[in-house]
């Protein structure tokens, strides 16, 4: 029984610092696929953890690509099918990112989008 005490103890005390602390802020985007449309719920987001999900309201099965312009690396989101979603879970740096579907002539036919990423903005201290 003393066992089982300690061990209760011990995992509230690993729990408590998590509580602690600030939770961490996320930006959370939501892009709507449908034929042959991207729809971004905000624009512009600051820097940070983000999820971006992928809605899929069409009948066709879409993906997702990001890349910072001048940027060097482009995140993928799998093929998502119709009434489905899924998260992409990624750090967001200052720039403009392009969003587009790569699944055959979708981005030709205007699945693209832009995503605008600021640095947040200081808080002020009053006296």
């Amino acid at each position: 029984m003393k066992r089982l005490g300690l061990v209760a103890a011990l995992l509230v005390g690993l729990a408590a610092p998590a509580q602690a602390g600030k939770p961490i802020q996320q930006t959370r985007v939501q892009v709507v696929a449908e034929e042959y449309d991207f729809a971004l719920s905000r624009r512009t987001v600051y820097t940070g953890p983000a999820v971006i999900q992928l809605a899929n309201f069409g009948e066709d099965p879409h993906d997702l690509r990001l890349h910072r312009i001048g940027g060097t690396k482009t995140f993928a989101l799998g093929e998502v099918g119709p009434g489905d979603s899924s998260d992409l879970r990624t750090t967001l740096s200052t720039g403009r990112y392009v969003l587009w579907c790569s699944i055959s002539d979708h981005r030709a036919r205007g699945m693209e989008a832009q995503l605008v990423v600021k640095k947040k903005p200081k808080k002020k201290h009053r006296s």
